[in-house]
């Protein structure tokens, strides 16, 4: 009887020991996500360099010169290319960018197309 306890426990610990490795376990991150990822964050920042410019005023070229300067360095240090493209149009309140961006390596590359229009209201 002893001995049928004592199998008994030791297959509960090691179903317990197996459940615990599995899920301890780190998922594998692929180049392509981390690719993808930094592509990401590049369209956000751009996007994020054109809110803030509009909504404090500041010199919008000015402000995605000195961003693209940044991440051009930022990625090539990571072994990436990047291309931005940009051209702002005013007209009264509202601000146009189309914004042509690429990103790539020697496998991969992803290029995206964007308008941002945004409207300054000023209450006085």
């Amino acid at each position: 009887m002893k001995g049928q306890i004592f199998i008994l426990i030791s297959i509960f610990v090691l179903l317990f020991l197996f459940s615990l490795k599995i899920s301890t376990e780190t998922p594998e991150v692929r180049q392509e996500d981390v690719f993808f990822e930094e592509f990401s964050n590049l369209k956000r920042e751009l996007v994020r360099t054109v809110d803030i410019s509009i909504l404090n005023q500041q010199n919008l070229q000015n402000n995605l010169d000195d961003f693209i300067v940044f991440s051009k360095e930022f990625y090539s240090k990571k072994g990436y290319a990047e291309e931005v493209e940009y051209s702002i149009s005013t007209a009264g309140s509202l601000t146009t960018v189309y914004l042509n961006m690429s990103l790539s390596t020697d496998k991969s590359y992803l290029k995206q197309s964007l308008i941002i229009k945004r409207t300054l209201a000023v209450f006085v």
